[in-house]
């Protein structure tokens, strides 16, 4: 229990001076974390709004949802992945579990995306409605945390023996966006698509997070059941295998 508290804070202040430095001597600080999909949102609603008029309702809230959710994905996973190369200095010097600089990496992100998401719950509650079902949005919330690091965790892995994984997760990520249901419908999809999407872990929590928070809808127990634990089991996989593999970042950093 001892040990747990002291990592625990050892993940807190790496995660906190993360946060501070990123912003630090920055004019117009927090904002710029918020400026990206700010844009992203813009861009994406013009053309679904104007030049490709999409058929999905709310579509405002629909897009604003999905791209605060994948914006944290993107993040958390991206930012693990270079955080083994930022920390691999100092996992020479000192003896700490190597599985803090994940969660520490997750940690700084998360602390954005709790921001981001509290800002967008309050976008829908005053420009559109509020109901007692939108309090289950913490169930996409954590699957999206257990998803989020599970997956840094197995990326980081590849990261510690490939350096260009790195490039290739980026490619991944950039295919992933349009192959996760973000600007569209997943049930009105193509037939290829739809089941792309419905396979597709992030796309079934972004389905969840819908149902809760935009249509005031509830959606089958078993797509709750079913992508909950499938996030934990992602990430228990990845926490094993990054624990199986880790002490090699030494080696090769």
């Amino acid at each position: 229990m001892k040990d747990f508290k002291k990592y625990l804070n050892i993940v807190r202040e790496i995660a906190l001076t993360d946060f501070r430095l990123k912003y630090h001597d920055s004019a117009l600080g927090y904002f710029w974390s918020l400026l990206n999909p700010i844009a992203q949102f813009v861009v994406l609603h013009f053309v679904f709004s104007y030049l490709f008029v999409t058929q999905v309702p709310k579509f405002t809230f629909y897009l604003l949802s999905g791209i605060v959710f994948w914006s944290f994905f993107y993040d958390a996973t991206l930012s693990s992945m270079n955080a083994i190369y930022a920390k691999s200095p100092l996992t020479k010097r000192i003896y700490f579990p190597r599985n803090l600089i994940i969660f520490s990496s997750t940690l700084t992100a998360l602390i954005s995306f709790c921001i981001n998401t509290t800002i967008l719950w309050i976008v829908v509650i005053v420009f559109d409605h509020f109901s007692l079902n939108q309090f289950l949005i913490i169930i996409p919330f954590i699957s999206i945390i257990f998803l989020s690091m599970g997956v840094a965790f197995i990326i980081s892995t590849l990261y510690i023996y490939f350096r260009d994984s790195i490039q290739i997760w980026l490619v991944c990520l950039n295919v992933g966006f349009w192959l996760t249901p973000i600007v569209y419908n997943a049930l009105d999809a193509p037939l290829p698509l739809k089941m792309v999407a419905l396979l597709n872990p992030l796309g079934r929590i972004l389905i969840m997070l819908r149902s809760f928070l935009v249509f005031n809808d509830f959606p089958s127990i078993e797509l709750i059941l079913t992508t909950l634990v499938f996030s934990i089991l992602i990430f228990v996989f990845g926490f094993w295998l990054f624990n199986k593999h880790s002490a090699k970042i030494v080696e090769y950093f």
